[in-house]
This record gives structure tokens, sequence and C-alpha cells, in this order.
């Protein structure tokens, strides 16, 4: 049975919507980092800066990844010297430690950024699909 031209029209269109949604995605996904990157470096108690410094948009595994990251490299340091055991004061400020209360910085950013972050991803594909079914 032959495949008419409209449906073969529709099956290249809906094969297109992946891509087309991934392109108006990406832009909005990194956007919405930022945010979170911004609001994070705001609420981040400041010592000598490094903390608020290590806070930082990193691509993902795959195209639709995003990540926010605090910590790393510039932030670790050894429990005790001489103990060969390493931490991450990131981790220790936002959560707190035996010895130091909770100073979160990371989840809150993320909490009050999450409502706009799932708005604007939900138009992101909204518009994406509006645009593939018109051409």
């Amino acid at each position: 049975m032959a495949r008419s031209p409209d449906l073969a029209r529709l099956q290249r269109r809906l094969m297109a919507i992946p891509e087309a949604v991934k392109r108006e995605l990406r832009p909005t996904l990194e956007k919405s980092a930022d945010e979170v990157v911004t609001m994070a470096r705001r609420l981040a108690p400041v010592d000598d800066g490094t903390l608020r410094a290590s806070i930082r948009r990193e691509p993902g595994d795959h195209d639709l990844e995003v990540r926010v990251e605090a910590g790393g490299e510039a932030t670790t340091r050894e429990v005790r010297r001489g103990s060969g055991v390493d931490y991450d004061y990131a981790l220790a400020v936002e959560y707190g430690t035996i010895d130091t209360p909770a100073q979160p910085f990371f989840w809150p950013a993320y909490r009050l950024s999450s409502k706009r972050i799932k708005s604007r991803a939900k138009r992101a594909i909204s518009k994406a699909v509006k645009r593939t079914q018109k051409g």
C-alpha cells in the first residue's frame, strides 16, 4: 500500500520534533541554570569568596542536561593536617557539620527557581512543537 504525500509529510514533521525541541530547549535550560547559579552565589556565605566562585554551570552527559555545581577542587580540604582524608567544604557549608550549623545556599536557590524553570521549559517545548507543526 502506497503512502499518501500527506502521511509522509506528517511523519517527517513528527520525526523533526525531537531535534526542534532540543534546539529550542537547550538555551532555555542554560538560562535556567544561570539563574540558579546567580541565586546560589547570592545566598552563599562569603569568607574569602572561594565557595561563591566555585558555583558554576556545567554541561551534562547528554544534549538536554545542564548541571549546576558548587565546590570541587577549589573547595576541597584535608579534614586534619596529615590525615590524608579530604572533604569538600561546599558540602560542609550546605549541610553543616557536627561543629558548624548548615548554611544552605544551593538547594534554596534551586527551590526558589524551580517553578519558573519548569514553566520556562514547558513554554519552550510548546513553542518548538508549534513551530514544527507550521513548517
